[in-house]
């Protein structure tokens, strides 16, 4: 099984859009009319093991990044979180005190970004040694340029980063995957300045390269980027800046001028949107002085 051929099967054999699901699965979020009120909804998960080491990590830490990442598709989205409700599986042993900890970080989290908890559940596993799970349900609402998906890149357009990229997971396993921000009120900055002219956006979870392949192949269009021009974190080259994922910043593609910084955050070009062309093989590919290379797996996917 790969994640990206189960996904595909998931898309391909979703129903709509249609007027009561306007944005089916296949984006950030999807969008459904409740009466004639949109609301947008999307779900993520941390497992121990796979997105922290319980061992390693501050209960503190699994907590906030259980809810950021979810926020982080709000962002893409270039909306509003509303509410989040939350469903946790936790290891026969894991007592009473680290529980509520951890429910605490996720409610907190949660205030911080106007974004109430509001529900779920808890459940134990028969094991101590299974792993915890915490998922989360984000709900929000458009911004002010509507919802922000990721199929409306048009030839001609230049995409954007915000931040820098790379070096998310640290050696310990600690990190900026942890502690990272989400970028809502950089996406709400970009749809007030630019409104229509945003136009599709996605968060980098997975890697530059992978997360601008879905944006292109959503799109029906072909990007390329320059090396030189993707912005580093410190000690990271272009090759890790670009598939190392869990940067959760944002990739967006716009037509015209657009801030160089927004609510304290760089914005940099990084590379242009042009049609696909026929035999075009490579939705994005990445310039590397006069050699290209196809940028399209680099990132992470399950069982790759």
């Amino acid at each position: 099984m790969r994640e990206s051929e189960l996904l595909q099967h998931v898309y391909d054999t979703a129903d709509g859009p249609t007027r009561q699901v306007p944005i089916p699965p296949g984006d950030d979020m999807a969008m459904l009319l409740v009466g004639e009120v949109p609301v947008l909804a999307a779900v993520d998960q941390v497992i121990d093991g796979r997105h922290f080491d319980l061992d390693t990590t501050p209960l503190e830490l699994v907590g906030r990044k259980a809810v950021t990442r979810s926020l982080s598709d709000v962002a893409a989205m270039a909306s509003h979180p509303v509410a989040l409700l939350v469903t946790v599986a936790l290891p026969s042993d894991f007592g009473h005190d680290r529980a509520t900890a951890l429910f605490d970080a996720m409610r907190e989290t949660a205030r911080y970004y106007e974004c109430p908890l509001v529900g779920g559940d808890i459940t134990l596993h028969r094991d101590a040694s299974s792993p915890l799970v915490c998922t989360v349900t984000v709900l929000a609402r458009p911004g002010p340029a509507g919802a922000v998906t990721r199929s409306g890149a048009r030839s001609g357009d230049t995409l954007y980063v915000t931040g820098r990229l790379g070096g998310s997971l640290g050696p310990d396993g600690l990190g900026r995957h942890l502690t990272f921000e989400p970028r809502i009120s950089v996406a709400l900055g970009l749809a007030e300045n630019l409104q229509t002219r945003l136009h599709a956006m996605i968060d980098i979870s997975d890697g530059l390269g992978r997360d601008a392949a879905h944006l292109a192949r959503c799109s029906g269009v072909r990007i390329e980027i320059d090396a030189a021009r993707i912005p580093c974190a410190d000690g990271v080259d272009w090759r890790r800046a670009a598939s190392d994922g869990e940067d959760y910043e944002l990739c967006f593609a716009a037509a015209g001028e657009v801030p160089s910084t927004l609510a304290g955050v760089p914005v940099t070009a990084i590379g242009r949107v042009f049609e696909p062309g026929p035999g075009t093989v490579a939705p994005v590919e990445i310039r590397v002085g006069a050699e290209s290379i196809d940028a399209t797996r680099l990132g992470w996917e399950h069982r790759s």
